[in-house]
C-alpha cells in the first residue's frame, strides 16, 4: 500500500498542522506541570518509597501508553480532516472509494437484433447499464452517451443520484438510424477533460461491436478514432461489454427506386427493389408490394449467400396525389430492415405555364404557339380547368401568360414554367424560378431574338451559381439567311431527352434545320449536362438539376424566327420529352434516410400557419399514437420554407400544410443498408485493430470491477482512508477513559478491538487467496491471546 497525504501548493495541508499541535499538546502539558521540590527525611516515607519502587516501572509504562493513546487520538482527527488518500491497495484489499463510470451506449438500429427467445441486443445492453447503476457505491458519478447519429438525450453533466440515471436509462428508446463513432467518442473524451477531479474513471462501452460502426470507412476516420480511444485509455478503464451475436443472419430490402421519371394516372410505374443477403447461408424471401397499405402482388426470391436480388414491379395508379409505396420481406431477427418505403406523385395531367415574350395578331405568330400546340391541340389561353374536348384527352395542360403577367402568379400549381423568347428577367423573378426549382418544380428556357444574352447572364447564370445551366455567348447564324443552316447531332443518343429518338429517323431530328442560335458554355461544375448538339458542336439542348427540380436550356427558338424545327415531325415529340424531362427532377428531397432533415420551399408570399407532421404509425410503450408536430413555415427568400429535424424513425411522414397551400405531401424515411450487414469484431480482432496496444476488460456478461487490472496510470482512491481514521479515533475515544480509570480492562478493551480487525482482515485476506492461509495466519493472534491470558492468571 502507497501512502499518500494531500499537499496544496508544496506544503503540509493546514488541517495536519493544527492535528499536530494539537497532538502535541499533552506532552507540552505534562512538561508545564512538572515542579521542583525540596526532599524531606521522615520516617513513614520510606514505606512508600519502597512500595513506588516496587510498582514504578508499571506505573510509567501505563502513563506512557496512555499519553500515547491521547496522542494518537488527535492525529488520527488531523489525518481525518486533511483527507489523506492511497494510490492502491493491491488487488487483495480493494478500497470501495468514489468512481467515475461513463456509459456509453451503442444506440445503431443494428443493436434492435433480438435472439430467438430473448430481449433485443438493445435491450440486454439497458438491463446491463441498470446493474452497472444499481450495483455502484455513494459518492459514485455517471455520465450517460448514446453512440448514434442522432442528438439523443444524455447525461452531459455528472450525476450522483442513481435514481435520476436510472430513469434516464429507462427512458432509452432505439432510433432507426446509423451509429457515428468518432463523434460519440469525442463527446466522452469531453467529459473526460471537463471533470478535473483525480477520481478514478471507468468507461464502459456496451455495444454489439458491429464491423460497420466499429470500422472508420476512410483510413483518417480509422486513424482519428484511435487516437481518441488511446486518449481514453490514458484517462481511465476501458471495459467493453460485448452484447453482440456471432454469425448473425440478416435480410433486408436495401433499395426501393421508381425506374419511371414521371408517374402519369393509367400509365404503367416501374418499380424496383433490391433485397440483400448478409449471411453466410443462402435462403429464400418473400417480396411483397403493398400500395397505400394495400398489398397488390407477392413474389419468392431466392437469395445466394451474400448476394442481392433485384425485382421489377409494374403498377398502374388510378387515382392522382400523393401514394405510399412498402416493399417488404417476411420478418428476421432485425425487423426495421424488411421493409422500405416510397412516396410517389401521380399526376393526372402535367400543367405547364408558357410565358410568351413575342406577341402577334397572326395566327402562330406567338412565341408558345407551336409549344402549346405540340404540347396539347387547342389549348385554352387562360382556363385551364375547363379545357375544350380536343384538350382534354391530353396527358399535358398547358396555359399561356404573357411576360408582364408573371408576378403575381403561384408557380406551386404548375409542374413545368417554359420561358419562350423572353427578353428581360428581373431579379425578383430570378428568385420566384429558382424557389420553384429547389421546392422540385421544372424549368424550361427557349432562346429567341427578344433575349438579351447579357441580362441571363448577369440575373440567371450568375457566374455559376444560377439556375441557367450555361452561360449565354454571341449569336450564331443569321435567321434572315436561310440558306446557311445549321442541323442537330444527336450523338449515341444516351440522354433521356433524345433517347427516343434512337432508331428512327424518320422523325426528322437529325434533318431539321436551324437557322440562329445562342453559343453556350455549359456549367459543368454544377452538373450542367449536353443533351442534342449542333453539327458544329456547339449545345442545342442543356440540362441541370437545381435543388430538387430540374433545368433546361434550349439555346434557339420554339417558333419560326430562328428555325423551322417546329414545322417538323420531330418538333412535338422532342417538346413532350423536354416537359417530361424538366418534371422528372424533383421532387428528390421527399425520399430521405433516418436522421434527415425534411425540406421543401413553397414559392408564396402570403402568410401561412403552422404544418401538421404524422410521423409513422408506431405504438409506443402504453398503446398510443403519438400526436402530430406542429411545424412553423419560415420566410427565407420571399418564399416559405418548411424544416422538420425530428426524423429518427423509418416510414411515412405525412406533411398537411396551411392554406394558402393547403395540401398534404408525403417524405418517405429509410434505414441506412450499411448498418444492417451485422458481422461483428470478436475481441482479438478489436485488439489487433482499434484497441492495438490498449489495456481494455473484455465482457460478455457484465460482471462488477474489483480491480484496475492492466491499468498503466494509478488508480487514486478517496474517501477510505479518512473514514477508517474516524473510526479508529472514536474507538480510542471510548478505550481511553477506561484505561485512565481501570488500564487492564481498557487494555483488554484495546486488544479486542485490535484482534476483531485482524481477524477481518485476515479472514477476507484468505478468502481472495487460499482457504487454507486462514488457521495459519490465525497462530501469532492464539499465542498472543494465551500469553496474556497466562499472565492474567499469575
Amino acid at each position: 500500500m502507497t501512502f499518500v497525504p494531500l499537499f496544496a501548493f508544496g506544503f503540509l495541508s493546514p488541517w495536519l498542522l493544527l492535528g499536530g499541535l494539537a497532538a502535541a499538546s499533552p506532552i507540552i502539558i505534562h512538561l508545564l506541570n512538572r515542579r521542583k521540590y525540596r526532599e524531606m527525611e521522615w520516617a513513614a516515607m520510606r514505606f512508600l518509597l519502597e512500595a513506588v519502587r516496587k510498582n514504578a516501572r508499571r506505573i510509567q509504562v501505563e502513563q506512557l501508553l496512555l499519553l500515547a493513546l491521547r496522542v494518537l487520538i488527535l492525529l488520527l482527527f488531523a489525518l481525518a480532516l486533511s483527507r489523506p488518500y492511497v494510490e492502491t491497495f493491491g488487488e487483495i484489499f480493494q478500497a470501495k472509494a468514489e468512481v467515475h463510470k461513463i456509459l456509453v451506449m451503442d444506440a445503431s438500429y443494428s443493436m434492435g437484433f433480438q435472439p430467438q427467445e430473448a430481449g433485443t441486443l438493445f435491450e440486454q445492453a439497458r438491463e446491463i447499464a441498470r446493474n452497472i447503476v444499481k450495483n455502484s457505491r455513494q459518492g459514485d458519478a455517471f455520465n450517460l452517451v448514446q453512440n448514434s447519429e442522432l442528438n439523443r438525450a444524455e447525461i452531459v453533466n455528472p450525476a450522483f443520484k442513481p435514481a435520476d440515471v436510472l430513469s434516464e436509462i429507462e427512458g432509452l428508446r432505439l432510433p432507426d438510424a446509423r451509429g457515428n463513432l468518432r463523434g460519440c467518442l469525442e463527446r466522452v473524451r469531453k467529459i473526460v477533460q471537463s471533470v478535473k477531479s483525480p477520481v478514478p474513471k471507468e468507461i464502459y462501452l456496451l455495444s454489439d461491436f458491429q464491423q460497420a460502426t466499429w470500422s472508420g470507412e476512410t483510413a483518417e476516420e480509422t486513424e482519428a478514432i484511435r487516437v481518441l480511444l488511446r486518449e481514453l485509455d490514458a484517462a481511465g478503464a476501458l471495459i467493453l461489454v460485448d452484447v453482440g451475436q456471432s454469425h448473425a443472419s440478416n435480410r433486408a430490402v436495401t433499395e426501393v427506386s421508381l425506374l419511371s421519371p414521371l408517374v402519369v394516372v393509367g400509365e404503367p410505374a416501374r418499380i424496383r427493389a433490391t433485397v440483400t443477403n448478409f449471411s453466410i447461408e443462402p435462403g429464400e424471401a418473400t417480396l411483397e408490394l403493398l400500395v397505400d397499405e394495400h398489398v397488390l402482388e407477392k413474389r419468392r426470391v431466392t437469395l445466394r449467400s451474400r448476394d442481392s436480388a433485384v425485382e421489377t414491379f409494374s403498377h398502374q395508379f388510378a387515382e392522382g396525389g400523393e401514394h405510399r409505396v412498402e416493399l417488404r420481406i417476411s420478418e428476421d431477427e432485425l425487423k426495421v430492415d424488411n421493409h422500405r418505403h416510397l412516396t410517389v406523385s401521380v399526376r393526372d395531367r402535367i400543367r405547364v405555364l408558357c410565358i410568351n415574350g413575342r406577341s402577334s395578331g397572326s395566327k402562330l405568330g406567338k412565341a408558345t404557339d407551336f409549344l402549346t400546340l405540340a404540347l396539347a391541340p387547342e389549348t385554352p389561353s387562360r382556363n385551364m380547368d375547363q379545357p375544350r374536348p380536343s384538350a382534354a384527352n391530353s396527358l399535358f395542360a398547358p396555359e399561356v401568360i404573357s411576360a408582364g403577367e408573371l408576378q403575381g402568379q403561384d408557380l406551386t400549381k404548375f409542374d413545368c414554367v417554359v420561358l419562350c423568347n423572353v427578353a428581360l428577367v428581373t431579379p425578383q423573378d430570378a428568385r420566384m424560378f429558382e424557389t420553384y426549382l429547389r421546392s422540385g418544380g421544372g424549368m424550361v428556357w427557349c432562346m429567341g431574338d427578344r433575349v438579351q444574352p447579357d441580362v441571363y447572364n448577369q440575373i440567371l447564370y450568375r457566374d455559376g451559381q444560377g439556375p441557367l445551366p450555361a452561360k449565354l455567348g454571341d449569336r450564331a447564324g443569321d435567321p434572315a439567311n436561310r440558306e446557311q443552316a445549321f442541323n442537330f447531332d444527336a450523338g449515341d443518343f444516351q440522354h433521356p431527352i433524345v433517347a427516343p429518338f434512337e432508331g428512327n429517323p424518320d422523325a426528322g431530328l437529325q434533318s431539321a434545320p436551324t437557322y440562329a442560335y445562342l453559343k453556350s458554355v455549359l456549367n459543368s461544375e454544377k452538373g450542367a449536362k449536353l443533351a442534342l448538339r449542333y453539327d458544329t458542336g456547339d449545345a442545342a439542348i442543356a440540362e441541370m438539376p437545381y435543388g430538387s427540380g430540374r433545368s433546361v436550356l434550349v439555346t434557339t427558338s420554339v417558333d419560326e424566327s430562328w428555325t423551322s424545327w417546329p414545322v417538323w415531325p420531330s418538333f412535338l415529340p422532342m417538346a413532350r420529352e423536354l416537359v417530361l424531362h424538366a418534371v422528372s427532377g424533383g421532387p428528390g428531397q421527399r425520399q430521405q434516410l433516418v436522421g434527415s432533415p425534411l425540406m421543401q420551399t413553397y414559392h408564396t408570399l402570403a402568410p401561412a400557419g403552422d404544418a401538421a407532421v404524422s410521423r409513422p404509425q408506431v405504438v409506443d410503450g402504453k398503446g398510443q399514437e403519438t400526436e402530430p408536430a406542429s411545424v412553423a413555415l419560415t420566410e427565407v427568400d420571399g418564399a416559405r420554407q418548411f424544416s422538420y429535424q425530428d426524423t429518427d424513425l423509418s416510414g411515412i411522414y405525412a406533411v398537411a400544410l396551411p392554406p394558402p397551400i393547403a395540401r398534404t405531401e408525403l417524405f418517405a424515411v429509410n434505414v441506412d443498408p450499411r448498418e444492417s450487414n451485422l458481422t461483428k469484431l470478436e475481441s482479438d480482432e478489436l485488439k489487433a485493430d482499434m484497441f492495438s496496444g490498449l489495456e481494455f476488460d473484455y465482457q460478455t456478461q457484465w460482471q462488477e470491477r474489483t480491480g484496475t487490472p492492466g491499468q498503466s496510470i494509478p488508480t487514486v482512491q478517496r474517501g477510505i482512508l479518512p473514514q477508517y481514521c474516524l473510526y479508529a479515533a472514536l474507538f480510542l475515544l471510548l478505550v481511553e477513559p477506561l484505561m485512565a480509570w481501570n488500564f487492564r480492562a481498557g487494555l483488554w478493551m484495546l486488544g479486542a478491538g485490535v484482534s476483531a480487525v485482524y481477524v477481518t482482515a485476515i479472514v477476507w485476506w484468505s478468502l481472495r487467496t487460499h482457504p487454507a492461509w486462514l488457521a495459519l495466519a490465525l497462530l501469532p493472534l492464539v499465542w498472543v491471546w494465551g500469553m496474556l491470558s497466562s499472565r492474567a492468571r499469575r
